[in-house]
C-alpha cells in the first residue's frame, strides 16, 4: 500500500511540472491537425484515382 502512495505523489509531483498549453494554442494545433490531415488524404486520395487509372487502362 506504501508504493502505491508513493507512485500517486510522484505522479502529481511530475505533473505540476508539465507545461499545459493554453485552450487557445490547443485550438490553434487542432486546426492546423485537421487541415493537414485534410490535406495528406486529399494527395493520397488523387495518387490513388492516378493509380488506378493507369492500371485499369493497363489490364483491360
Amino acid at each position: 500500500m506504501q508504493k502505491i502512495k508513493e507512485f500517486i505523489e510522484g505522479v502529481r509531483k511530475e505533473m505540476a511540472k508539465v507545461s499545459w498549453p493554453s485552450q487557445q494554442e490547443l485550438i490553434d494545433n487542432t486546426i492546423i491537425v485537421v487541415v493537414f490531415t485534410i490535406i495528406i488524404s486529399a494527395f493520397i486520395f488523387g495518387v490513388d484515382q492516378v493509380y488506378s487509372t493507369i492500371l485499369g487502362a493497363i489490364y483491360q
